[in-house]
């Protein structure tokens, strides 16, 4: 349950990050040898995908002009969780979450209709590896838990796709993209994870409950997918759109 949601905050994050370095924004400087992507190039789509490639060198290290922290490793302050179905019931916090292998990501597709304000987007990360601290109470499958400490997880691969539709918005003369619908879908292969401190560090119930979840991961996967997604959307709506395009204007992000 936890590797899952892990990739999804992950993958939003770097995306954000990942457009403010391909794109142009006013009151921003892009570093001379970072791309820029413009609107009335007929092959901007491959100019994304190779933008994506040619600025992973910078994402590992950070850009601190453009306030992109380094990706090596990347650095959540805080993730809270919760969930209640037939398999899975809890509510978690996650603290000083560290992930190691996002700048491994690879775009496979970009596909920007630029007269219908609408892109589609396909993305793998590979290799994710992520350890933090956290606090868990509730039920996953009929067996409680509970604790808090430290925890690993490992991802074998991540796949995400991501639909968006904006419309623009007048502002001060000048126009700015405003989300308008957006449906991510997930995809998760190879999750494990390891909780230390369960049931107030009794090694038994500790490794039970380990065991448990990783025997069953494709089934809590399969319950806490749909939330995952929303998720996906609400973090993609909240972090990208409303912090970059709707205080860019639309001119200065895709230029002529």
């Amino acid at each position: 349950m936890f590797r899952s949601t892990f990739a999804l905050h992950l993958l939003n994050l770097f995306l954000a990050s990942l457009w403010l370095s391909v794109c142009h924004g006013k009151g921003r400087s892009l570093p001379s040898n970072f791309p820029v992507c413009k609107r009335t190039d007929p092959n901007i789509n491959q100019c994304l995908v190779d933008a994506t490639e040619k600025v992973k060198p910078f994402l590992a290290e950070g850009v601190p002009s453009l306030k992109i922290p380094p990706f090596e490793p990347f650095q959540i302050p805080k993730i809270e969780l919760a969930q209640g179905t037939r398999s899975l019931n809890f509510k978690a916090v996650l603290t000083n979450v560290l992930a190691y292998g996002l700048s491994n990501y690879k775009f496979t597709k970009f596909d920007y209709d630029i007269p219908g304000f609408q892109f589609f987007c396909e993305a793998t990360i590979p290799g994710l590896n992520l350890e933090g601290d956290y606090t868990v109470t509730g039920r996953v499958l009929i067996a409680p838990i509970e604790g808090k400490g430290r925890f690993t997880a490992k991802i074998d691969s991540c796949e995400a796709f991501v639909y968006q539709k904006v419309k623009l918005l007048k502002r001060n003369g000048l126009d700015y993209l405003t989300p308008d619908f957006t449906n991510s879908t997930i995809n998760v292969s190879g999750p494990r994870v390891k909780l230390d401190g369960l049931f107030g560090g009794n090694a038994q119930l500790n490794d039970v409950t380990n065991k448990a979840i990783n025997d069953n991961v494709d089934e809590l996967f399969a319950e806490l997918k749909p939330v995952v997604e929303q998720t996906l959307t609400s973090i993609l709506e909240d972090i990208l759109f409303k912090s970059l395009f709707v205080n860019i204007p639309y001119d200065n992000l895709y230029p002529k």
